[in-house]
């Protein structure tokens, strides 16, 4: 009940605060809504920080982040192997096209020597990709390594 409560005041209080926006550009609306809304999930990271609910104060101080910065806070921001990047000229692997893997290259990953047969080769990748999958706790980037190994030599 006094979660309703309280979800009714914020309503309340968020269409009051619409009231007083009338015949506003929209760029200021959105500016000021997203600045209260921050103010108050500062006071709920607040308050659920001093009641001892730290979980959920952290994911709230996130959210008051974004909504007060406009960005993720540098802790929430993913990044690939090789550092933050715009995508921008990246395979069908997420490997940058200049780092396309040569098939000696190839052949090193997979522990293999020139003519080996494509069962030779799919038998190598399962083997490797059961040691180092990420579920087994490998890392997704080891695994996408043998991926493209596996595809380089097979010509996929």
């Amino acid at each position: 009940m006094p979660a309703v409560l309280a979800g009714v005041v914020l309503v309340a209080l968020l269409l009051l605060l619409a009231r007083g926006y009338t015949g506003v550009h929209p760029r200021s609306l959105a500016r000021g809504m997203r600045l209260s809304g921050g103010v108050l999930l500062v006071l709920a990271t607040i308050a659920l920080a001093i009641s001892g609910r730290v979980a959920f104060a952290f994911l709230t101080a996130g959210a008051a982040w974004l909504l007060l910065s406009g960005s993720a806070p540098v802790m929430h921001r993913t990044y690939g192997p090789r550092g933050p990047g715009n995508g921008r000229n990246r395979s069908r692997s997420g490997l940058a096209r200049s780092d396309a893997m040569s098939r000696a290259e190839a052949l090193k990953v997979l522990g293999l020597e020139e003519g080996a047969t494509a069962e030779a080769i799919r038998a190598a990748h399962r083997r490797l990709i059961q040691q180092i999958h990420p579920d087994k706790g490998g890392t997704n980037y080891l695994a996408a390594k043998i991926n493209e190994a596996k595809d380089v030599l097979l010509r996929r």
